[in-house]
């Protein structure tokens, strides 16, 4: 699938405009998430803009951007089983591999990190509450150490337009009362935690 989105960082000010809009919504899920991102010593994947996370240590989701945009507003996932099946194995396999030519194969993610010498790049925190509105998934985010987020995404099929999805992101974020953020979570946690690797990446604030 392919993820479009806009982040913001909720100041003070931002809440009452907020809670109003999230009033006409449907609260659909609250959740903790635990994220350990990956990459090579030399920080190859994220010098892609690729990115490489296992999600409370149940999958492994891979984030890449097919069109190598400079804006961060949408990318393409893929989401495996830790312990995938031989076709799904030989899938993730063929997705490192275009971005690691030395890509060793392996048959389940523990083994592909450790094969591959794939260390932590970062461990990043979130509590959030998810809502809808129409087609588009609202997420309010309270991110340890990093602070108070909302973004606003839908999704379209791999090879769509996705236009006319950015266009309703942005109609929906129009005046909204918030600073917009150009990058990711772990960008924000490298820009904090490990300056030399944020450098490396492609998308800065």
């Amino acid at each position: 699938m392919i993820e479009v989105e806009l982040k913001f960082e909720l100041l003070p000010t931002s809440w009452p405009q907020l809670e109003e809009r999230l009033t006409a919504m449907q609260l659909t899920r609250r959740t903790r998430n635990s994220d350990i991102y990956y990459d090579t010593a030399g920080f190859d994947l994220l010098r892609q803009a690729v990115f490489v996370r296992v999600r409370n240590h149940v999958h492994l989701e891979f984030k890449f951007n097919e069109q190598a945009e400079l804006a961060h507003i949408q990318s393409t996932e893929r989401v495996f089983s830790l312990t995938p099946e031989q076709c799904q194995a030989q899938e993730m396999n063929a997705l490192f591999s275009r971005f690691l030519p030395q890509w060793r194969p392996a048959d389940t993610v523990k083994e592909a990190l450790h094969q591959n010498g794939l260390i932590e790049l970062a461990h990043i925190e979130n509590r959030r509450v998810q809502y809808k509105y129409d087609d588009l998934v609202i997420c309010v985010d309270q991110v340890e150490g990093l602070g108070d987020f909302v973004e606003i995404e839908t999704q379209c099929e791999e090879g769509s337009d996705t236009r006319q999805a950015a266009a309703r992101v942005h109609r929906f974020a129009a005046g909204f009362a918030a600073r917009q953020v150009g990058v990711g979570y772990v960008e924000l946690w490298l820009q904090k935690h490990h300056p030399r690797a944020y450098q490396r990446g492609k998308y800065h604030e």
